[in-house]
């Protein structure tokens, strides 16, 4: 969705993604570290890319970021999609460590946007999907509130998939 919600911290900044946030976030996610932790783990081309971010500026109920340091510099991504009546998704969170230069930034984000759901969008739930095997993201959603509520294999069999909520 195209939006111009912002948020910050002091230290952390949300803003709408742009094209050029949409190619940096895509050479983050592509790492193989990284890819590991998506669903959808193949490499995403430049051409996916600037496809997904086109179809994404159509959507009424998608709301993608950008995560920056509070110089603006981009740190990652992280969005809240499929929002549906007081509820919504949120995923797609990535931050690129050696820019952060610290640890901490992912639940820094979380938290802005959990703020940004409640207050602005009045939204009283975040559920969410994560592969149980990567510890780095469930301590950030327990961190920022979140409460495992099931567990169930993935479709291929080889993982498991973590579903978790937060009250808002």
């Amino acid at each position: 969705m195209e939006h111009t919600f912002t948020c910050t911290d002091g230290t952390i900044l949300l803003r709408p993604l742009t094209p050029a946030d949409s190619e940096s976030y895509r050479l983050l996610r592509n790492r193989e570290q990284n890819r590991r932790c998506f669903f959808y783990s193949a490499p995403i081309s430049a051409r996916a890319q600037q496809e997904w971010y086109q179809n994404y500026l159509k959507k009424e109920n998608d709301y993608m970021f950008a995560v920056c340091d509070a110089d603006g510099a981009f740190l990652g991504g992280a969005a809240l999609y499929d929002v549906t009546g007081d509820t919504a998704e949120f995923g797609r969170l990535i931050i690129d460590k050696e820019a952060a230069g610290r640890g901490g930034c992912g639940v820094q984000a979380l938290l802005l946007l959990c703020t940004f759901a409640r207050e602005t969008l009045h939204l009283t739930g975040l559920h969410l999907e994560v592969y149980k095997d990567n510890l780095p993201a469930l301590k950030t959603y327990e961190k920022a509130g979140f409460l495992t509520r099931k567990q169930y294999p993935a479709p291929d069999g080889m993982r498991d998939i973590c579903y978790m909520e937060t009250l808002l």
